[in-house]
This record gives structure tokens, sequence and C-alpha cells, in this order.
């Protein structure tokens, strides 16, 4: 595993897109700070930026580094089993591309280890959105993934991905600015 996280850490770093097994379903991905990588994986899933990009993030410590002020109930969602996105107001520090409105973005804490230490290693939060087309189904196996996305990734971490126990993208939760939340996908 060593040898593929270097790999992907250097691509990340030097502002590529890597393709990679995360703790839901495929995903490709770069670093949440490089423009450039991030408009290219855009550019990669046929998709304008009307849609927010998820990122993933391996701490509370490093959530604390974007999103200043962390609803406490949100930490439940945190903590529970089931993969979970939350979209927070106001985050900070990451390329201006990613927020929606009001500073919005959609951040997840990683439970992956190839993941998280891949994030560690970049010290940056990574981008992750579904291995598809945008509109076309997403994949639940590596063999599912269109040509055309393996073809324009810089690198593909080859992984068994018999250990996506139930691959299914993460629920998604909003925090609005009132501190209430609205459940965005189940």
């Amino acid at each position: 595993m060593e040898n593929k996280i270097n790999k992907a850490k250097e691509v990340v770093l030097n502002g590529g897109v890597i393709l990679y097994p995360t703790d839901t379903i495929w995903g490709i991905g770069c670093s949440a700070i490089i423009e450039s990588a991030i408009k290219k994986i855009l550019k990669i899933k046929r998709r304008n930026n009307n849609k927010l990009l998820i990122c993933l993030v391996s701490s509370i410590e490093m959530l604390k580094r974007y999103v200043k002020n962390v609803p406490e109930y949100v930490l439940k969602y945190l903590d529970d089993d089931s993969p979970t996105t939350i979209v927070y107001p106001k985050v900070t520090g990451m390329n201006q591309v990613l927020y929606g409105k009001n500073e919005s973005i959609a951040i997840r804490l990683v439970k992956d280890n190839f993941c998280k230490e891949l994030i560690n290693q970049i010290n940056a939060p990574l981008i992750s959105t579904s291995a598809n087309i945008s509109g076309k189904p997403f994949p639940k196996k590596f063999q599912e993934i269109d040509k055309k996305i393996i073809n324009e990734v810089d690198y593909v971490v080859n992984f068994d991905d018999s250990n996506l126990k139930n691959p299914k993208p993460s629920r998604i939760i909003k925090v609005l600015l009132n501190g209430q939340i609205e459940i965005i996908r189940e």
C-alpha cells in the first residue's frame, strides 16, 4: 500500500488527478487546493461547476482547519458508521472553484485507511467525486468505470475493490446558516 500512497501523493501534489477506491465508491480525486486539477476533474466528468464536489479530510482536527464552527450536533454524524458528507457554510482555505452559496463546501471525514494516509501525506483535503461521466450511473466495481475516465486520469490506484462492502454514495447533510440541518441524500 505504501508504494500506491507514494505514487498517488506525487501525482496529487503535482496537480494531477487520480482514480481510487474511497470508503464509499470509486472516486476521481485531486488536491482541494490546486485549481487546475479541480478543473481537470470537471472536464473528465463533463460537468459544469453548478454542483459541489466533495472534499475528504482525514481527521476532525483537519476539518476544523477549514470549518471554524463545527456544530456539536454534527459530531454524531461524523462518528456514525455510515459515510456522511456534510455541507458546511462559511468554509475557508480551499480553492474558490469549490465554493457554493454562502462559501459552502461539502466535506466528509473519511474512514478508509488508504484515503486517510494519502490525505495526511498531502496535508490537504482530497477531492472525491464519483468515477462516472456526469449524469451516468456511478460504478460499483472497477470494471464498470468508463474507459474514457481511466484514460484521462493521471494515475489509477489499483486495488481489489471487493472490500467496498456496500458501494453507494455517502449520505449528504447540509448545515444551514440558522444552525438547522437539511438531509439532501439519505
